[in-house]
């Protein structure tokens, strides 16, 4: 593998399929001109589903191995593989690089105490040998509505998201609370300061809560089914309510929100918006902790909810 550019310029992708496909157009997009994948297994021919003039000029390099993220040398790691995994790799890799970027939820390991994955993720948080951004796009779009004046003090949340993931019960859970909760609390400015559960329920393909998180009454609503096509996401603050439409173009969505079905208001796509202020913001100590403390406080409330009325 020959280096012909500065490793500032280098970036790896651990799971490029799915999600890891978005992670690579926006690693293009902001200037990475070598890019590295990793998947579960190697596939000499994998597909990179990615229409961009930019890609043309992007050396793409395939990994069979761990082993040889140390030959290759990445400025920066994201993460895309399922979450029961990510804390194994970031493990892994963290010996190679400095710069990672996980998706969401951090990780969750099954089976263990009520809060030993907000416990272990805080001690994995205060090593200094590493710096480290969980994908929280949500914030994102609660920026953008903010900016735009659309809501202030926000009392009363109702939020639905109805997605293609194939996971159930509490996993349904694990995978979208971090959307739920990084919004709420982007809104709200603040962080968990106090919350209260009042009810939890579980299905194999839907989950549902109602809690108090510090002063605004959440609903959350979430479904996953595979054989959907698309997600759905709308949200109700206080009496407005909004739904996400999206729209492609060159293979990629421009989302746009709808306010109480009437006036239309467009917002940037959360996850490139997202995506290009982590990758711009390693040297931002200050965006790191503001997203680390979301990430633990996103995990204690999981935790707290998923074990909701079992003991």
């Amino acid at each position: 593998m020959k280096n012909k550019h500065n490793k500032q310029y280098r970036g790896l992708i651990i799971g490029p399929s799915g999600i890891g496909q978005v992670h690579l157009r926006e690693f293009v997009k902001n200037g990475i001109k070598e890019v590295a994948i990793l998947g579960r297994k190697f596939k000499k021919n994998r597909k990179i589903n990615l229409i961009s003039k930019d890609i043309k000029r992007t050396k793409i390099y395939n990994l069979k191995t761990f082993n040889e993220i140390k030959k290759f040398q990445p400025k920066v790691i994201s993460i895309c593989s399922p979450f029961e995994k990510h804390s194994e790799h970031l493990l892994k890799c963290k010996k190679y690089c400095k710069n990672f970027i996980v998706e969401k939820p951090f990780f969750w390991i099954k089976n263990k105490s009520e809060d030993y994955n907000y416990y272990y993720a805080k001690k994995l948080l205060k090593e200094n040998n590493f710096k480290l951004f969980i994908n929280l796009p949500m914030i994102s779009l609660a920026n953008q509505i903010i900016y735009r004046k659309k809501v202030f003090k926000v009392k009363n949340l109702k939020f639905n998201y109805f997605t293609s993931g194939r996971h159930i019960y509490n996993n349904i859970a694990v995978d979208l609370l971090p959307h739920a909760v990084s919004f709420i609390l982007a809104l709200q400015k603040k962080k968990l300061k106090n919350f209260k559960i009042f009810s939890v329920n579980n299905k194999k393909s839907e989950w549902r809560c109602r809690v108090l998180i510090n002063d605004c009454n959440c609903d959350f609503h979430f479904k996953q089914n595979k054989k959907s096509k698309e997600s759905k996401l709308s949200f109700r603050l206080n009496e407005n309510f909004f739904v996400r439409k999206q729209v492609k173009l060159n293979n990629e969505y421009l989302t746009t929100l709808v306010r109480n079905k009437k006036r239309i208001i467009k917002v940037k796509n959360p996850m490139n918006e997202y995506l290009k202020l982590m990758l711009n913001s390693f040297k931002n100590d200050k965006n790191i902790k503001r997203n680390n403390i979301l990430a633990l406080d996103i995990m204690k409330l999981t935790g707290k909810l998923i074990n909701f009325g079992k003991n």
